[in-house]
């Protein structure tokens, strides 16, 4: 028996670190790192130690016994044309190399409490002395992995467990429910992580898009996650919806939309979302995308997940079917690629250079970008504050992590690897002197 990871892993690589056999991969700092369908452990060197599934924060790495066949055959064929690493060639390690932050701030704001913040706070409670603030606007901590991750995952939700074990650390200060205003803290703090994410949806910018039962996709998940005064922005019509995008947002809204009664009674939901969800009689969703297969945004688990839904036919439309009409009878989810939308008429439907989807909702998922942060630079293109390695362009003291840092890409994994580098930064500039001479 060997140990595998399942499609739920977050690329966290919390295992990689403990993994005394380095049979974990794709790791930070790897090609495939952050762009693969998670990471896989090698069968052919894994000694079945368990030291990746005591301590994966999603419950993804497990037994292979426990796991289903095609994730089994996953771990192994990833690794099927790549030789065995010798783990214990020493001679091939680098001398450490340490940065202590011996002299100069110990206190550093952390503004945002998800993924990319709370893995920051966390980096500078493992690597300096300092005295870590975390604000949130929010009263609880998690951000995406709280409110971003789909009802039918909740092993991934798990790590906002560890997230919070963070928070409790005797050196962390937290504020719930705290509007961080950028020049108080500058007269507060030695530093400053602003790791607030990017929440903006991107618009299609067609005729018709704020029209009547037409919003995006974010609006829809923050409500059936329960966000704080989150609320479901329109009524919610079937037979039929089209959502524009093909991303992983759009794959998890697809699936709960043509979920049975019965499966929305198995997931983590509330009361009375699963009901408006269950009377909506939508039991079909078109997923419109302007590129072609070979460009969809969503990843390969996303997809399988799609097409283990029981009950559900999955079709890709390449041949440009007839969608003018309503849809037959059964629940289906429809693939189309090669197809620029043009208007919404909630009267009629979805407009597209294809023809007519008749259709009663139109969600978008095309992506996010960040907002403005009062005081800092912002790249109104990118949608991401301007800075390097983290270090905010010409506002010494200021850093930043996570999606305002690198744009929205990435899951919740991926901000540990951002957030490390970012504090790799702030404690090589206030080891150097640099950052508590430099006024804020």
């Amino acid at each position: 028996m060997t140990y595998v990871i399942a499609g739920d892993c977050c690329s966290d690589a919390s295992c990689v670190a403990v993994c005394p056999m380095n049979s974990i991969h794709p790791s930070p700092g790897e090609a495939g790192f952050g762009t693969t369908d998670g990471l896989f452990i090698d069968p052919r060197t894994c000694i079945d130690c368990g030291a990746c599934a005591d301590i994966c924060p999603v419950g993804a790495a497990k037994p292979a016994d426990q796991a289903t066949p095609v994730e089994v055959e996953l771990n192994r064929s990833h690794f099927a044309t790549q030789p065995a690493l010798n783990a214990l060639d020493l001679d091939t390690w680098d001398a450490p190399s340490f940065a202590p932050w011996t002299d100069g701030p110990r206190r550093v704001a952390v503004v945002g409490a998800g993924p990319a913040g709370i893995y920051a706070a966390r980096e500078l409670l493992l690597r300096s002395t300092a005295e870590v603030t975390v604000y949130d606007r929010l009263p609880v901590a998690g951000g995406l992995a709280r409110f971003g991750v789909a009802p039918d995952h909740p092993l991934t939700k798990q790590i906002v467990t560890t997230f919070e074990r963070v928070l409790a650390h005797p050196r962390v200060h937290w504020r719930p429910g705290t509007e961080a205003v950028t020049a108080e803290l500058e007269t507060r703090y030695d530093a400053v992580v602003h790791a607030v994410g990017s929440f903006q949806s991107r618009r299609l910018g067609i005729p018709g898009e704020d029209a009547a039962r037409s919003c995006s996709a974010a609006e829809v998940v923050a409500w059936y996650n329960g966000h704080p005064g989150a609320r479901l922005p329109v009524e919610l019509v079937g037979p039929r919806a089209v959502i524009v995008g093909s991303g992983n947002v759009a794959l998890d809204l697809a699936r709960l939309l043509v979920s049975t009664p019965d499966r929305l009674a198995t997931l983590d939901l509330p009361a009375a979302v699963r009901t408006t969800l269950a009377s909506s009689n939508i039991t079909e969703v078109v997923l419109v995308a302007r590129r072609g297969p070979e460009a969809a945004a969503y990843s390969a688990s996303a997809l399988r997940d799609l097409q283990s839904l029981d009950g559900v036919d999955i079709l890709f439309d390449t041949e440009g079917s007839e969608l003018s009409s309503p849809p037959l009878p059964g629940r289906r989810i429809v693939f189309r690629f090669g197809t620029t939308p043009e208007a919404w008429d909630p009267a009629a439907g979805f407009v597209t250079d294809a023809g007519m989807v008749s259709a009663g909702n139109l969600f978008t998922a095309i992506g996010f970008a960040g907002r403005p942060i009062d005081g800092l630079p912002f790249d109104e293109q990118r949608g991401i504050v301007p800075n390097d390695r983290g270090a905010v362009l010409n506002r010494p003291g200021h850093f930043v992590a996570g999606w305002i840092k690198r744009g929205a890409q990435g899951g919740i994994g991926a901000n540990r690897a951002c957030a490390e580098e970012t504090v790799r930064t702030l404690l090589a500039t206030a080891s150097s002197g640099a950052l508590s001479a430099a006024p804020m």
